[in-house]
């Protein structure tokens, strides 16, 4: 139907200029109402025919995100620490691969450095934060502010740091350096910096995350919201540092 409209619309485009050049005014008055009505069709068409497929691809998506956020539920309930493992390993390794991207090395990407990154969420971040968040709900289980205060302030005072001590560790590790010394040097000069960049981020993560995510999701949510502090936290895990003696 789309192409029978477009075919007499230009049908009608011809006949009209022919009809300027050749016929009475009368007849070029006759032939151009029949062109706006063909274009005001045309255009009914095309917007209806549009809207149906715009309908259809919105509808078809929201379907398919409602099915994918009901099979990560279930999986959260009967697999919790495989299902956030798995999760955290994969913005991890998203993290780290965008990170080398900022960082415009020259050759290629170093993947064993973009797995490793991956392993240290599947391995630590994602069972730890489950540990944690179960912890901390049992130790604070409000959702006041009070709560939820206290809540990010051990966060920021024992979590945040000792994952980013981790992640420090492994990347020296990874890179072939790790020593005592090395690693000592790595958290005496980047760890203040790297806590004092979290103070203007992760504080409002926490406030968002424990006073209104569910306590299963909240792994979840902070691990899309670590995706962009990994990418930082990635490059400056991977600086370089005066190497010294164990």
């Amino acid at each position: 139907m789309l192409s029978r409209y477009i075919f007499q619309l230009f049908l009608l485009i011809g006949s009209s200029s022919f009809g300027r050049a050749f016929a009475v005014s009368s007849r070029v008055g006759s032939v151009s109402e029949n062109r706006s009505a063909a274009i005001s069709n045309f255009k009914g068409t095309a917007m209806k025919v549009r809207g149906g497929s715009d309908t259809s691809i919105v509808m078809g998506l929201s379907s398919n995100v409602g099915r994918l956020g009901q099979w990560y539920a279930s999986q959260l309930t009967s697999r919790p620490i495989a299902t956030k493992s798995v999760t955290a390993a994969l913005i991890f390794a998203a993290s780290d691969a965008s990170a080398q991207k900022l960082e415009e090395k020259e050759g290629e990407m170093d993947l064993v450095r973009t797995i490793v990154s991956g392993l240290v969420g599947l391995l630590y971040f994602g069972p730890a934060a489950h540990a944690w968040y179960d912890m901390i709900f049992k130790v604070f289980p409000g959702t006041g502010l009070l709560s939820t205060l206290k809540k990010a302030t051990l966060g920021q005072l024992i979590f945040g740091p000792s994952f980013t001590c981790v992640f420090f560790a492994v990347s020296l590790l990874q890179s072939g350096t790790f020593s005592i010394g090395n690693f000592l040097s790595k958290v005496q000069r980047d760890l203040p910096g790297a806590w004092k960049a979290g103070l203007g981020f992760w504080p409002l993560v926490d406030l968002v995350s424990y006073s209104l995510i569910a306590p299963q999701y909240i792994p979840l949510f902070v691990n899309f919201c670590s995706f962009c502090w990994t990418i930082y936290l990635s490059i400056v895990a991977n600086r370089s540092v005066p190497a010294k003696d164990s």
